[in-house]
């Protein structure tokens, strides 16, 4: 008698009946959680003007009010070059400290330990290459319109990751007596990740910044961005989720000198 039961609670029509179950209800749960953080950034760059090059050098630290401490910093050194009267391309190599990764998000088998492994100190080789259109909008009032689209490709490597970014704008030219005064520009960024995280579109958010043509060899920038970050993996019977998200407020002075000209 025994034997029999057994074998009517294993039974084919049993099997299916629960397979039936799980597939319409989906996975039984998903650990999610849940990060806030106000950033204060920081740059100093410099764009130089050498015929069609655009020779480029940056320095730019983070202080993540989160954690209530200075963690990223980086320094890239590139150039872009004008390809065409609408499109400008380049190549940058930057060195980078203290970024964050999947990888360092860390979760254990039980759903209240979640953290991440401290970076500090950590710095990354990277390659960027770069292409970014711009299109002349006549048709917009005030006729000073640009809508630029940034596309970047980005490989770390030491961890092989490799990602996309698409950057959509617009931007608006405050002119007088035919020289720029203050650029106004909106952009929404999109982060893919190509090799990485379950989640293929892990980054996004839009930001806004201020430009002030204070000479033709020196500018101030303001920026606020707010970063919406999805990190996800499967692992100790997940998925586990975490939404990070990030307002960044920054400040940022910029050097464009005419080399070709020797201004």
């Amino acid at each position: 008698m025994t034997e029999k039961k057994q074998r009517r609670l294993i039974s084919p029509s049993g099997f299916l009946f629960l397979s039936l179950i799980l597939f319409v209800s989906g996975p039984v749960s998903a650990w999610e959680y849940d990060e806030f953080s106000v950033d204060l950034e920081g740059r100093i760059a410099m764009m130089a003007t050498a015929g069609k090059w655009n020779p480029y050098v940056e320095v730019r630290g983070v202080y993540h009010g989160s954690e209530g401490a200075f963690r990223y910093n980086s320094y890239t050194v590139g150039s872009y070059y004008r390809a065409a009267p609408w499109l400008k391309v380049g190549a940058f190599y930057r060195l980078q400290g203290g970024a964050r990764h999947l990888e360092d998000w860390i979760v254990v088998a039980t759903p209240e330990s979640q953290s991440w492994n401290d970076v500090t100190g950590r710095y990354e080789n990277l390659i960027y290459l770069d292409a970014t259109p711009r299109f002349l909008l006549p048709w917009m009032p005030g006729e000073n319109w640009v809508a630029p689209v940034k596309v970047r490709y980005s490989y770390n490597f030491r961890n092989n990751d490799q990602s996309l970014l698409l950057r959509p704008g617009l931007t608006y030219v405050v002119m007088s007596e035919r020289e720029p005064v203050v650029s106004l520009n909106l952009n929404y960024n999109f982060y893919f990740a190509l090799n990485f995280n379950d989640v293929p579109l892990y980054a996004h958010g839009p930001y806004f910044s201020v430009i002030g043509h204070l000479s033709e060899w020196f500018k101030l920038e303001g920026r606020v961005n707010y970063l919406m970050k999805t990190y996800q993996k499967t692992e100790f019977g997940g998925p586990w989720i975490l939404h990070s998200k990030h307002l960044i407020i920054g400040l940022g002075v910029i050097f464009t000198p005419d080399l070709s000209s020797g201004k």
